[in-house]
């Protein structure tokens, strides 16, 4: 399975020595609900998700030594719960592989912000390993596989520039859709996934004729029915657990910017039209990232 995310990559007669680099992009929650709770403790979701083109970067290397090792740019996420590792576990397991990796992780997705980039790294590993060893993994392969690494994992894997995905996440229907423009701001911090949801306040209901409202108007590039109807269940209990994440966004509509949270946040995003450009970095605090991005 071809992947256009794949920057190059080289075999070697026995696999030891072969290199692959790949792209790992982030993603944006156009729509987020919570519509019940597995036994598990796992919450039961629908989302509309939109891959945009803010990426990590990873290189990966055969080696001979039957170990995996991670190293990153950020020296926090050298450890073997570093999705990356597990995914190269996870994979060796099934396929009986004899090999181990040197993992080279470039991280330019913040962590801790709702944009996906553990699940991305994941799916990126699997999708650079499955061609520099050609495995010829379906797609449904590497799914059953995403499936036991996180609930975004198959998005990424379906490498589709927008999705609808239900059940835990693992379940993913893409779509076509336009081309977008977004800002994201980050406002330098981190939330915890459970303590979002355990704030939530989800009244746990269906809301499939929004979601296709929603898809319906990312087709037609309909930029103010999409603005009317973007939503995130998680918004509200994010920006309880945190004071400048809720300064920000009242920032920001105090300018007339529309912005929403994604996934669990901290991350906000904008979506842009050309009626009205976004002029974000004026009264901004440093203390925030900003990173222009569009559909990828």
């Amino acid at each position: 399975m071809a992947s256009p995310l794949i920057l190059s990559l080289r075999k070697q007669n026995n696999f030891y020595g072969s290199k692959v680099k790949i792209l790992s992009p982030a993603k944006i929650n156009l729509y987020l609900n919570i519509t019940g709770k597995y036994s598990n403790g796992y919450h039961r979701i629908e989302s509309i998700v939109e891959r945009v083109s803010l990426c990590d970067e990873i290189k990966i290397v055969v080696t001979k030594p039957a170990q995996i090792r991670i190293f990153s740019s950020q020296k926090s996420l050298q450890t073997k719960d570093n999705l990356c590792v597990k995914a190269a576990n996870l994979l060796n397991k099934k396929c009986k592989l004899p090999f181990g990796y040197d993992i080279f992780l470039d991280k330019r997705i913040p962590v801790g912000a709702g944009l996906g980039g553990g699940s991305s790294n994941a799916a990126s590993a699997l999708i650079a390993l499955n061609k520099l060893l050609s495995l010829k993994l379906t797609r449904l392969d590497l799914y059953k596989l995403g499936s036991r690494l996180g609930s975004d994992v198959n998005f990424f894997l379906s490498q589709s520039s927008f999705a609808f995905i239900y059940g835990r996440g693992q379940y993913v229907k893409p779509f076509t859709a336009g081309q977008y423009s977004h800002f994201i701001i980050w406002p330098q911090l981190t939330l915890s996934t459970k303590k979002v949801y355990e704030k939530s306040r989800a009244k746990l209901t269906k809301f499939l004729c929004n979601v296709k409202i929603l898809q319906y108007a990312l087709r037609k590039a309909d930029t103010a029915l999409i603005k009317k109807n973007v939503f995130n269940v998680l918004e509200k209990s994010a920006c309880r657990l945190c004071n400048r994440l809720q300064k920000v966004k009242a920032y920001l509509n105090g300018e007339g910017i529309f912005s929403k949270v994604t996934g669990s946040g901290s991350a906000l995003y904008t979506i842009e039209d050309k009626q009205s450009p976004h002029n974000i970095n004026g009264g901004l605090s440093k203390s925030c990232l900003i990173f222009k991005v569009k559909t990828f």
